[in-house]
């Protein structure tokens, strides 16, 4: 059964890391609660719980296919609502973008491959779903053939990102770990 929805529990939902996790694991994806386990390398039981939830509440639709249940947002306007939440926040805090298009090479972000970004997104510090949702926005404002340079330190943001912008028609060039912790993502669009 349905529960009626709140502003204020929707709010608490947000607040959840494992519930936004599970939020931008779907985006673009019908998936199963035990696909969305194992991208977020979390225990079934606990996926399951969250997304059962998710579903009483509206924010989540399922449909079963030959016995298997796939889950996928209600509405556009779930995805929408964090992208909102996201460039609100980019106001109040500032973007960390820095345009490297004018200089003749950008020193801080040289890759061994040599590859010289016209862009560097800098999201280290940001947990899901910045990162991705950053990166994406971003692509959207590139020209064709500009190379972003995404900094991030959030593991499955790094395993995500390149997924989800491949999906967009952009282009990896390289995924190189050179701290600990820290990945930096060369995306062409």
């Amino acid at each position: 059964m349905k529960n009626k929805l709140t502003l204020q529990n929707l709010f608490k939902i947000f607040s959840s890391q494992t519930k936004l996790e599970i939020l931008i694991t779907i985006f673009d994806n019908n998936l199963t609660a035990s696909e969305i386990a194992n991208r977020l390398n979390k225990d079934l039981s606990t996926i399951y719980r969250h997304l059962v939830q998710l579903k009483n509440i509206g924010i989540l639709k399922s449909k079963r296919v030959k016995g298997i249940e796939y889950f996928d947002f209600s509405s556009t306007k779930v995805f929408q609502l964090i992208e909102n939440a996201i460039e609100f926040l980019n106001e109040i805090n500032g973007e960390h973008v820095i345009d490297c298009s004018s200089l003749k090479e950008c020193f801080f972000a040289k890759s061994p491959n040599n590859l010289n970004p016209d862009y560097v997104l800098d999201v280290r510090g940001e947990i899901c779903p910045v990162p991705d949702i950053k990166t994406r926005k971003m692509l959207e404002t590139l020209e064709e053939g500009k190379i972003l340079l995404v900094i991030v330190d959030y593991p499955l943001s790094a395993e995500r990102i390149p997924i989800s912008v491949s999906k967009m028609g952009s282009k990896v060039l390289a995924k190189i770990s050179e701290k600990a912790g820290e990945v930096k993502i060369f995306i062409q669009k």
